[in-house]
Parts: C-alpha cells; sequence; structure tokens
C-alpha cells in the first residue's frame, strides 16, 4: 500500500510537471516563430521600400499594420506565457525531474568477471543504471538535489543507491549575500576530485570509467559499471580573488566521512576526511577554453591514506556553431600514499600512481569520434601495472539521445585481465525536464 501511494504521488508530480512544461515550451515555440517570421517581414519590407519603382511593392502603411499585427499575436503570447506560469504556481515548488536510461553491451574475446570475481560479465548485454534526477527550490536561500539509481550489480541484481542526495546554500541568510560567489553542499555528492569524478555515467564522453577512477576512487562491481567517489560530508564552493591576470579562479573546501576512498580499503581512519580542489578557467575570444585542477585528499589514524591530482582540459569550439566542429583533449593523474601495518606488525607503505590522456574531434554537428590511453599501477600491489588503449564514436542525436560503439584493448600483470579486447555499444535515453548537455559537446 506503502508503494502504491509512493507511486500515485510520484506519478502526479510528474505528470503535473510534464504537462506545465510541455505547455509552456509550446507557447513559447510559438512565440520564438513568430519573432523570427516578424524580423524575416522587417528585412523583406525595408528590401521594397529601398529597391521598389515609384508605384510598386508594398506600402509604408501596409508594412506597419503588418508589423502592428505581428506586436499584437506576441502580446498575446507573452500574456498567455504568464497566465499558464501563474496557474500553476504550486507545480514550481515540486522538483524538476530527469530520468536518466544507461544500456550497454559488450563483446569479449576472454573470460570477464566482476570486481568480486564471482559472476562473469562478458559478452552480454546489461541495463547499467536507471538515474531519477529531482531537483527544486526549498526557499529563497537554498534548494536540493536528489539523485537516485537503480544500478546493476554486476548482472547479478539491482541496487536502489542514493548517488546524490544535498541541500545546496546559495546564499546566507543573515548576510542576504554570498561572500566569494559561495555555495555550501550539505549531504551526498560526487566530490570534486579531478574532473571526471563530477561526472555522471550517461555524461561520460567513453562508455566506462577511466581505470585510475575506477580503481583509486572506487568501485563495487567493476570499471565497466559505475564509479567514482561520492561520499557524505559538507563541499565548500567559492571563487578566488584574482592573482593570475586572465584567469578565473575557483576552489572547493570539503569535510567528508573517512574510509570511502577506494584507496583508503575500508579502513577505520579518524573523522573527518580532507578534500581540497582548486580550479584555473581561461576562456579566448569565446571559442578556446583551458581548465587547469588541483586536487589533494587527506584522512588521518592508523592506516593514514592521501591522494593527489592534477587535471587539464583543452576545448576548441568555434564560435560559429554552424561549422559544427570541435575538439576536446585532457588528462588526469593521481598520486596515492597508504600506511599500513603487516602481519608481523611493521609499517607499509604503498605509493601507487596512474593517469589517463584523451582527445576527441566533432566530425559532424551528430557525430564525435575520439581515443583514450590508461596507465596505473594496481593499488593493492603497485608492482603490478595495468594500461588500456580505447578508441570510440558517439552519435549525439539530441540531449535526449545518445548512441555510442567503442573498442578497447588491455594489456595488465594481472593473467585475468591481459591481452583483453573488448567492443562497447552504449544506449543513453533521457526523459524529462531539458538536463544540462555534457561538456564535450557542441550545439
Amino acid at each position: 500500500m506503502l508503494r502504491f501511494f509512493t507511486l500515485l504521488a510520484f506519478s502526479t508530480v510528474f505528470s503535473g510537471g510534464l504537462l506545465f512544461a510541455q505547455q509552456k515550451d509550446d507557447l513559447r515555440n510559438q512565440y520564438d516563430e513568430i519573432r523570427k517570421e516578424l524580423a524575416l517581414l522587417r528585412t523583406q519590407f525595408d528590401s521594397l521600400r529601398a529597391f521598389s519603382q515609384p508605384g510598386g511593392g508594398i506600402s509604408d502603411d501596409g508594412a506597419d499594420a503588418l508589423s502592428e499585427r505581428f506586436e499584437k499575436r506576441i502580446r498575446e503570447l507573452e500574456n498567455k506565457i504568464d497566465a499558464v506560469s501563474r496557474s500553476t504556481t504550486p507545480i514550481v515548488f515540486n522538483p524538476r525531474t530527469t530520468i536518466f536510461v544507461n544500456v550497454a553491451a559488450r563483446a569479449d574475446n576472454n573470460a570477464v568477471f566482476n570486481a568480486a570475481e564471482d559472476a562473469k560479465i562478458d559478452n552480454r548485454p546489461f541495463m547499467r543504471t536507471v538515474e531519477l534526477d529531482f531537483r527544486g527550490p526549498v526557499d529563497p536561500y537554498a534548494e536540493a538535489v536528489l539523485i537516485m539509481a537503480l544500478e546493476d550489480e554486476a548482472g547479478t541484481g539491482f541496487a536502489v543507491d542514493p548517488e546524490e542526495a544535498y541541500g545546496l546554500i546559495k546564499r546566507l541568510p543573515i548576510l542576504e549575500t554570498a561572500p566569494l560567489g559561495m555555495k555550501l553542499k550539505i549531504g551526498k555528492f560526487r566530490a570534486p576530485l579531478g574532473v571526471n569524478n563530477k561526472l555522471h555515467m550517461h555524461d561520460l564522453p567513453w562508455t566506462t570509467r577511466p581505470l585510475v577512477i575506477s580503481h583509486y576512487l572506487g568501485t563495487e562491481h567493476g570499471e565497466f559499471f559505475e564509479s567514482g567517489f561520492n561520499p557524505t560530508g559538507l563541499d565548500f564552493d567559492f571563487f578566488l580573488p584574482k592573482v593570475i591576470p586572465g584567469a578565473t579562479a575557483e576552489m572547493n573546501l570539503d569535510l567528508l566521512r573517512a574510509g570511502e576512498l577506494a584507496l583508503s580499503q575500508g579502513a577505520e581512519n579518524k573523522q573527518p576526511a580532507f578534500l581540497g580542489h582548486v580550479n584555473l578557467s581561461w576562456d579566448w575570444n569565446n571559442e578556446h577554453l583551458v581548465f587547469l585542477g588541483g586536487s589533494g585528499y587527506f584522512e588521518r589514524g592508523d592506516s593514514p591514506t592521501s591522494l593527489v591530482g592534477f587535471d587539464l582540459t583543452y576545448k576548441w569550439a568555434p564560435s560559429e556553431r554552424r561549422e559544427s566542429r570541435s575538439f576536446v583533449a585532457g588528462g588526469e593523474v593521481f598520486l596515492g600514499k597508504r600506511t599500513s601495518v603487516d602481519t608481523t606488525g611493521s609499517e607499509v607503505i604503498a605509493k601507487p600512481y596512474g593517469w589517463f590522456t584523451y582527445s576527441q574531434y566533432q566530425l559532424s554537428y551528430w557525430l564525435y569520434i575520439g581515443a583514450r590511453y590508461d596507465w596505473l599501477q594496481e593499488p593493492t600491489d603497485e608492482t603490478l601495472t595495468t594500461k588500456s588503449l580505447s578508441v570510440y564514436a558517439s552519435y549525439y542525436t539530441t540531449e535526449f539521445l545518445r548512441f555510442r560503439l567503442g573498442f578497447e584493448r588491455r594489456q595488465s600483470d594481472i593473467p585475468t585481465h591481459n591481452n583483453l579486447n573488448t567492443i562497447h555499444f552504449e544506449v543513453n535515453f533521457v526523459f524529462g525536464s531539458h538536463p544540462t548537455e555534457p561538456y564535450w559537446v557542441n550545439r
């Protein structure tokens, strides 16, 4: 019974929100079309006035009459849009809802198992995740975000996971301002540890996470499934004063629950853990974007763990969008350190590191091709290395439908991972409220 009422409430909110959004979008489309048509007619009228012979063309009075008629229609649509907005005001307080469905299949030349080595995952399709993204204002000072994921546990079943669930305070009630543009997240979120970790699976430019992300930051079922670091804690996000000409500087300072990073291996260290991330960005002529970042994570205790990372991203996107061309390149490197005690009571210090680099080029409005190279020392034994080279093609029809085909070649000192060739096929379906497009898309 509880499930029934929960579904009923969800469907009511969801359908009401979609109806309102659809009504408003339809009116807005009509409004935009009339605006465009009016601009075109005005251009034609100006041409006729300039070049028509005396006695021919359209008179000034006729042109003004048509123009006035279009202006009246535009005012009517503006009033109608405003009326729809007012009549559905309560819906504004309901969350904006988007649903993401990620389906992927793989074909392998060798047997492949999940992270626990208890289930085969080669040569079969998976519905990897379904994400329900709810976002909405709480009051004038804050909004809330809830992203619930139904995740495939490597073919052994599904589990519900709160991928992100946090409140976002955008300004301080006492000061009525946000000093340095500060925003405060409270709850569970994807930590600002590099760039890739902050992305959700459906927004990745590749089918799988880089190995260094899944092995050092975290994964429960292997890198073919969801990976990354999404701890519970506090995140302070603010802008730094401009110390480098032409650069925008942003900083994150986090207090997090210790022991959740994969490199920590579940150690019962002291609370809390600390994380900092600094990002510098440059923009030239609104065509060339460069992002340079540095991250540091540390937790104290009997098995202190630290992780330092650096990231670099470059994007070229012509300001003239009709060219439908863009180029993105970048990479991240992570250097870890973990201290533990062996069975003899001796202190053991491991210092593994890993990195990845990638590039992608947009061939047309819909098609993107790219390649990625991964290299890392295994966190459990830094004498073992794994590397992979992958190529892929993404067909991005709209922000609501995306296809991808890729090939990966892996070599490793771990026998079961060595000489593994894999073909990936991926589809992302998105429906509901308009989602933000991924950073690698140029539209």
